[in-house]
């Protein structure tokens, strides 16, 4: 079986090389394997974004949401997929949960 790393790499080469339906497949295959792996989710949902396959990308950063609702990234993404997809309050909302998760985060411990 691959190591998490090399799945990754595999399919970041993939979409790297703008072969996107390679790319979902590689990463599908990760997180396959690697269920917790909150990259591959993220990479899977950029590579449904190039795409033009919003559903399924919102879909895939919502999984990565689930793995970790603090990392303001995860947020950054879906405000992305909700963009290109018109759905300007649902991305204006994301945007605004990962700024605060930014703050949560930056802010000096008392």
């Amino acid at each position: 079986m691959s190591t998490q790393e090399e799945l990754y790499d595999v399919a970041l080469t993939h979409f790297a090389d703008n072969d996107l339906e390679a790319a979902v497949i590689a990463f599908k295959e990760l997180i396959e394997s690697y269920p917790n792996y909150i990259e591959g989710y993220l990479g899977l949902g950029h590579a449904y974004e190039r795409l033009s396959q919003y559903d399924e990308a919102i879909e895939a950063v919502e999984k990565a949401i689930e793995i970790n609702p603090d990392d303001p990234l995860v947020y950054t993404s879906l405000s992305m997929c909700y963009q290109r997809k018109g759905m300007i309050q649902e991305a204006e909302d994301a945007m605004a949960k990962s700024q605060e998760l930014q703050l949560k985060t930056s802010a000096p411990s008392a």
